[in-house]
């Protein structure tokens, strides 16, 4: 296949049937009784009522109103898809194209739905294109909406969009949205669904996708407001589906209309300022300015002149008077990054303003007051240094009001396809170059990388592979990773023993279940006569020791198997 031919695979053509795809799935399939559970694709499930989970779903629709309970079931199901898919690829090693056929069938036999392809599924992952259209057939979501509310009058199968939304974005590594265009539930004889780029549909068909989407926290007045008055960028970095990502922006909606001070905590490079940059746009302080100081970038000698200002003749040097950060915010927010690196004296000061909204500039004697709203930031323990004497404790409490931890990325991987897609086309807006997207070994080895600079590495490592690349290319492995970042080839899957085994990285996926076979026996580090062995005993014990049937079990001629005996007993 040439690099500019698209990948096309139909579901029924991707060279596995129904019942290789149905044994490669069941044989991860567990149930153990005697202790409580049942396990799939070493994850642990559960049987449940369908009716009893039906009676759920109608309790969700009535008690928070259809649009809210539909975004809850379908990021419910977009959890569900998204692991589901790293399971698969941890079985490995699969190519996308058996990832996305094992998925449909998963489905099937959790239960969920019958899937029935239209025609062929297009997608060439290189290239960001992806087609796909579907009947869904038997769908429980669609029977369990119309038995409870009627005929709809809009499509009700919000867990299975969810999955295949969240199964394919972890599988191209690409954001995917599928449509249902009819269901069950409105009258139609069967539900069908239509999958494409999230960039793809307009942003009326995307509406129930805006988990999948740029989170903006503003609404479009407020934003362009902003944009306008050029004092906010817009808010980079904002796309996520993992639980993490999502329980950060609810803090944030929830104490955004407040005026409480904010702590936001984590590791270098998660966001925490664009978090910030977040929380002031939607605050009523939104039409102020926001101020930032970095307090780890300034010198301690100046840093009380960053802050609160300094009088012309403070010092040498200071002919002209000059407002601080606390002024310049007045009447709206003043970010204080990596507080803990503000020096002690610096910090009591710090806790002054706060408390009494009230500062002298450097070498003044004007008492100065100013409106300002606090949200600081810190990369390290902020009471493990008020315990080692470094910070002060009336600070850490006056700060502490309403912390925020924002979670490693290496600890919200859903994130990772969604952020590549976003900083893929800022990347390549700001290098004025043209690639076509990311093999899949490349995605893999994202997906693998331990990820010690968080987004911030992300964005640049992306911004790395656009250079690297050849215009009209692709981004690959060595582009991303030029850096000296330490790249953990493959992952583990079950071995034949039921043993962890590392899928070390390959230049190509193996094309066949033979193959697979191989591999696993590969990285098992099982002897060539030992495999042998395990062979022929197993077809005798098949064929009830009889040679001749043996021998036509292995293709081979009674003979050769009579001597691979003899010279097993020699």
């Amino acid at each position: 296949m040439s690099a500019s031919a698209p990948r096309t695979r139909r579901r029924d053509a991707v060279g596995i049937s129904d019942d290789a795809r149905t044994s490669r799935l069941i044989r991860h399939l567990h149930f153990s009784p005697d202790t409580g559970h049942i396990r799939l694709l070493d994850q642990r499930m559960l049987l449940m009522h369908a009716e009893s989970f039906a009676t759920l779903r109608h309790e969700l629709i009535v008690t928070l109103g259809a649009d809210k309970a539909r975004e809850l079931i379908t990021r419910l199901g977009y959890q569900q898809g998204f692991d589901d898919a790293q399971r698969i690829r941890a079985l490995g090693p699969n190519t996308p194209v058996e990832g996305l056929d094992l998925g449909p069938r998963l489905r099937e036999i959790e239960g969920f739905v019958r899937n029935q392809p239209n025609e062929t599924m297009r997608f060439d992952i290189e290239h960001g294109e992806f087609f796909g259209d579907y009947h869904w057939r038997a769908s429980w979501e669609a029977e369990a909406h119309l038995r409870h509310h009627g005929v709809s009058g809009s499509p009700a199968c919000w867990m299975m969009v969810g999955y295949a939304d969240g199964f394919c974005t972890a599988t191209t590594g690409m954001p995917i949205h599928w449509r249902e265009t009819e269901c069950v539930a409105m009258g139609h004889a069967q539900c069908r669904v239509i999958g494409k780029p999230l960039a793809e549909w307009d942003e009326e068909e995307a509406e129930h996708a805006h988990f999948l989407q740029i989170d903006t926290f503003v609404d479009s007045l407020a934003g362009a407001r902003h944009r306008q008055a050029g004092g906010v960028e817009e808010l980079e970095g904002f796309v996520g589906a993992s639980a993490g990502f999502n329980n950060v922006a609810r803090l944030v909606r929830k104490v955004a209309p407040t005026d409480s001070t904010v702590l936001f905590k984590g590791e270098s490079g998660v966001g925490k300022e664009c978090f910030a940059r977040a929380l002031h746009s939607i605050s009523p302080r939104a039409d102020a300015p926001m101020i930032s100081i970095n307090c780890a970038a300034i010198p301690p000698d100046l840093v009380e002149a960053e802050l609160f200002g300094v009088d012309r003749g403070a010092f040498t040097g200071a002919t002209v008077s000059r407002p601080g950060r606390f002024e310049r915010a007045d009447g709206g927010t003043l970010f204080l990054d990596e507080i803990a690196s503000l020096a002690l004296p610096a910090q009591g000061k710090v806790l002054r303003a706060i408390q009494e909204r009230e500062f002298e500039r450097v070498g003044g004697v004007e008492v100065r007051t100013a409106n300002v709203r606090i949200v600081a930031a810190a990369n390290q323990d902020l009471w493990a240094e008020v315990e080692a004497g470094r910070f002060r404790r009336d600070l850490f409490f006056r700060l502490n009001v309403f912390p925020i931890e924002i979670p490693p990325l290496k600890a919200r991987r859903e994130d990772i396809p969604l952020l590549t897609a976003l900083f893929l086309q800022r990347s390549m807006a700001r290098c004025r170059k043209e690639v076509r997207g990311l093999t899949s070994s490349a995605y893999n080895a994202l997906w693998n990388y331990d990820w010690p600079g968080n987004v911030r590495e992300l964005e640049n490592m992306i911004e790395r592979g656009v250079i690297l690349a050849e215009p009209g290319g692709v981004i690959d492995v060595q582009h991303l990773f030029a850096g000296g970042e330490k790249l953990q080839h493959g992952a583990f899957h079950l071995g034949p023993a039921g043993t962890l085994v590392r899928s070390e990285h390959r230049p190509s996926a193996p094309a066949s279940e033979e193959e697979a076979l191989v591999d696993q026996l590969l990285d098992a580090a099982v002897p060539f006569d030992r495999i042998e062995a395990m062979v022929l005993e197993r077809a005798l014990a098949r064929s009830e020791g009889n040679v001749s049937a043996t021998a036509r079990l292995l293709d081979l001629k009674r003979g050769q198997v009579e001597y691979r005996l003899k010279r097993r007993q020699s």
